[in-house]
C-alpha cells in the first residue's frame, strides 16, 4: 500500500526537493502549506478532474422548495456542478440546462410541460424554469474541494466510536486532541486510508472535552448517510481543514514536486527548477497512468444523452408529465 504523506511529511518532503533549510529563515513551515494549498488548486486538481474517474465527486440531496431556486454547494470545486436530476420517489428525472440568453423562449410556452425538467445558472444558484414540477428532491453531484493542509497536531485522532441511538449522539473519543479544537468550531471527519477522503461535514458539536486526550459529540443526523463509514483512526479537523491531502495517495508525491518547483522559482535557482519540471512531467505521466481507468477490465458504457441516437438505443429519459 502506498504510504500516506501526512501534513507534517509533506512539509520534510518539499524541503528535501528544494534543500531548503529546517531553521525556517527562508519558508516557514506554514509558507509551505499556503504553497501546498495553491498547488493543489492550480496543478494537481486539474489533473485529476481530467481523468474523469469521479475520484472527488459527491452527491447531495435537497429538499424541494416552493421557489425552485436552489444553491450550488460551497464546498463545489470552482463553484460548479458535475450534474443535475430531480428525484420523485425511486424516480430520477434528468435535467437540461439553458441559457439566460434563451429564458424568453420559454416565458409564454404554449406547451408548459415543455418546461418541466429545465433549469439555468443564475451567479451560483440552479433556478427551475418552472416551479410547479412535482418531485421531492433535488440531487446535485460536484467535485468536492480538498480542505487545507495542516499539521497532523491541529486534527485529532479517532480512538474509539460510541452510538447512542435513543439521544441520537455519536460520541468519538480521540487519542490526540488537536490543538486548534474548539467547541464554537464547526468539523469534518477526514478518513485515515486513501484518498483520504471527506466522511463528514461542517459538523456543529453539541459536546467537547479537551486535553492529552478528549471526546467530541455529534448529532447522528448531521452525520446523515456516512455514519457507518466512520472508523477508529479517521481524523476530526476544523472545516475545511484536513491533516492528509484529499486525494489518492499516488498524487502525493506529485503535489510536494509542484510545490518544490514554486519554491525554488523565488529562490532562483535556475538549475534546479529546469531539473524540477523535467521531473514533475515524468510524474505525472506515471502517476495519471497509475489512477486512469479505475476498474480496467470494465470499459466505460457509452450512452449519447441527446440526439436522434439516444431514441434509436431505446433509452428512457424518465421525463415525467405533471
Amino acid at each position: 500500500m502506498a504510504r500516506i504523506i501526512t501534513g507534517d511529511k509533506m512539509i520534510d518532503s518539499v524541503r528535501k526537493r528544494t534543500m531548503c533549510p529546517d531553521d525556517t529563515s527562508i519558508f516557514t513551515d506554514d509558507d509551505i502549506l499556503d504553497i501546498l494549498d495553491e498547488e493543489m488548486n492550480v496543478q494537481v486538481l486539474d489533473k485529476l478532474v481530467r481523468l474523469h474517474g469521479e475520484n472527488l465527486t459527491v452527491t447531495v440531496d435537497i429538499p424541494r422548495n416552493a421557489s425552485g431556486s436552489y444553491s450550488i454547494p460551497h464546498r463545489a470545486l470552482g463553484n460548479k456542478l458535475r450534474d443535475v436530476s430531480l428525484v420523485s420517489g425511486n424516480n430520477i428525472y434528468e435535467m437540461s440546462q439553458v441559457s439566460i440568453g434563451e429564458l424568453p423562449d420559454y416565458s409564454n410556452d404554449s406547451e408548459p410541460y415543455t418546461q418541466l425538467d429545465l433549469f439555468y445558472m443564475e451567479n451560483n444558484k440552479v433556478k427551475l424554469i418552472t416551479s410547479t414540477r412535482s418531485y421531492d428532491t433535488i440531487r446535485m453531484r460536484y467535485y468536492l474541494r480538498p480542505n487545507f493542509l495542516t499539521k497532523l497536531t491541529n486534527a485529532g485522532i479517532i480512538d474509539s466510536i460510541a452510538k447512542d441511538t435513543v439521544a441520537g449522539t455519536l460520541t468519538l473519543s480521540l487519542s490526540q486532541v488537536g490543538t486548534s479544537l474548539t467547541d464554537s468550531d464547526t468539523y469534518d471527519i477526514i478518513g485515515k486510508n486513501t484518498p483520504n477522503k471527506i466522511k463528514a461535514m461542517d459538523l456543529a458539536t453539541s459536546d467537547l472535552t479537551t486535553g492529552t486526550t478528549g471526546t467530541i459529540v455529534f448529532m447522528i443526523d448531521d452525520i446523515g448517510e456516512y455514519l457507518d463509514d466512520i472508523e477508529v483512526g479517521d481524523y476530526v479537523s476544523l472545516a475545511g481543514e484536513t491533516p492528509v491531502p484529499n486525494i489518492p495517495t499516488e498524487m502525493h508525491p506529485l503535489l510536494a514536486q509542484a510545490a518544490a518547483i514554486q519554491i525554488l522559482e523565488g529562490l532562483g535557482d535556475t538549475e534546479a527548477l529546469q531539473n524540477a519540471v523535467a521531473r514533475i512531467d515524468k510524474m505525472t505521466v506515471a502517476v495519471q497512468t497509475l489512477i486512469d481507468a479505475r476498474v480496467e477490465l470494465a470499459p466505460k458504457k457509452i450512452k449519447p444523452r441527446y440526439g436522434a441516437l439516444r431514441s434509436q438505443l431505446g433509452v428512457n429519459r424518465n421525463k415525467g408529465r405533471y
